[in-house]
């Protein structure tokens, strides 16, 4: 089928907004974040980091509230709010009385990297997932909560779904094993479509399908992107151009690219062996200018990514 390439011809039709130089972290949006377990902490500060590299004004983080100091201190920037969690040390199903509670206080709302697979967690994401006013960003753990039988059609502010094969597979019960760049394309779109959510189905050629059935691909990136945690970084950059009051489609568009290059960037400077997601997130500044600059019509430089000038 038919897709449209995302490059910077692309991005020019869809400016992210400009900001005046008297701008406060209060125009920047506020994003919530529920993420990280026991077991799984670094997912939350990830995807918040992630998150104010893009721009974002205000990141409050929902964690385990036996999680909520160390997150605090490992990065002060944030707003940390203790929720109550499982003996396991993942969010427990009472806790939707405060992610509800925080969602009024924020624009947008990043749901599941990093929250673990208790059954109790899973009724709780579900709920969060239902009910969450706001334009949301479902991934990891979130989506594998959701089994095909979960409907998406009914719930009035946008999902932007961000699944891997796997996960997608657990989320429609269709494989993408054997499946071609233009399968995929057809499957992200009829899923799309039927479900009315983006479907942000990552791989080496990333599609993105609005609820429209228009379908975007993304072929920049590196393999260095397929590390622990990448995808965490993608949540967090959506979810901040969400929260920065940025039209859906349109986070999803920039915040897939702008990963893309991020990973890029750091091939270049690290090679493609060895890379941390943590390592992406540093070159988000760095790329974001340079996508802005190229865009509209600012210098850049042509050896590269014009990351330092």
């Amino acid at each position: 089928m038919q897709t449209q390439k995302i490059d910077v011809d692309l991005l020019k039709t869809l400016p992210l907004p400009a900001w005046a130089d008297d701008s406060t972290k209060a125009d920047r949006g506020k994003l919530l974040v529920v993420s990280g377990s026991k077991r799984v902490p670094g997912a939350a500060l990830l995807v918040s980091r992630a998150a104010l590299r893009s721009g974002c004004g205000t990141v409050r983080v929902a964690v385990p509230e036996s999680l909520a100091l160390a997150i605090g201190i490992a990065i002060p920037e944030l707003l940390v709010i203790g929720v109550p969690e499982t003996k396991a040390g993942t969010l427990a199903q009472n806790a939707v009385e405060s992610v509800a509670s925080e969602c009024r206080a924020c624009q947008a709302l990043v749901v599941g990297p990093g929250l673990g697979e208790e059954a109790e967690t899973a009724t709780a994401i579900r709920e969060i997932v239902e009910a969450a006013p706001l334009p949301t960003v479902v991934d990891a753990e979130a989506l594998c909560a959701l089994d095909e039988g979960f409907s998406f059609a009914g719930i009035k502010a946008t999902r932007i779904l961000t699944p891997h094969a796997k996960e997608f597979e657990v989320l429609s019960n269709i494989s993408l094993a054997d499946a071609d760049d233009e399968k995929r394309a057809k499957i992200a779109s009829d899923y799309a479509r039927a479900q009315k959510v983006i479907l942000v189905l990552k791989g080496r050629t990333t599609f993105i399908a609005s609820p429209d059935g228009t379908v975007y691909r993304n072929e920049a990136g590196s393999r260095a992107l397929g590390t622990a945690g990448s995808g965490d970084v993608l949540s967090g950059i959506i979810g901040s151009f969400l929260a920065q009051g940025v039209e859906p489609i349109r986070a999803s568009i920039w915040g897939v690219h702008m990963h893309a290059l991020a990973g890029e960037a750091v091939a270049k400077d690290l090679g493609d062996d060895g890379v941390l997601a943590s390592d992406f997130i540093s070159h988000l500044p760095f790329t974001q200018r340079f996508l802005r600059r190229s865009t509209e019509g600012g210098t850049t430089n042509k050896k590269g990514f014009g990351l330092r000038v």
